[in-house]
């Protein structure tokens, strides 16, 4: 009987070794191009709102709106990406002129911060 059970422990212990020895495969898919792009496009167009949010003029007018600062940038970094890929094409779509692009984008903050706290 204690044969039988050291065989059986031997035999326990080489499979357990010969199965951690067999190598895990790796499940890797393909990215598409589209993804990594979609991506980098939001990364960029965060970064791109955070430096709205840095310039003097744009604190001025949040701060005019009564929009604290904090605030404006913990609801801006909660935009989903497709939100924040919108804010930035109707800031970019804004015409270029004497403060009228930084008080459309003051606008547009306060309508999003204003819809996101409803």
């Amino acid at each position: 009987m204690k044969r039988f059970t050291v065989r059986s422990l031997i035999v326990l212990i080489s499979l357990t070794l010969a199965i951690g020895m067999i190598p895990a495969t790796a499940l890797a898919g393909v990215v598409g191009t589209s993804e990594v792009v979609h991506e980098n496009q939001a990364s960029a167009d965060r970064a791109y709102l955070q430096q709205a949010l840095e310039r003097e003029e744009m604190q001025d007018l949040l701060a005019a709106q009564g929009v604290d600062l904090a605030e404006a940038e913990k609801r801006v970094a909660a935009l989903s990406d497709e939100e924040v890929r919108e804010l930035v094409e109707r800031m970019d779509q804004q015409p270029i002129g004497a403060g009228v692009s930084v008080g459309a984008t003051t606008i547009l903050l306060v309508i999003i911060i204003w819809l996101l706290v409803r």
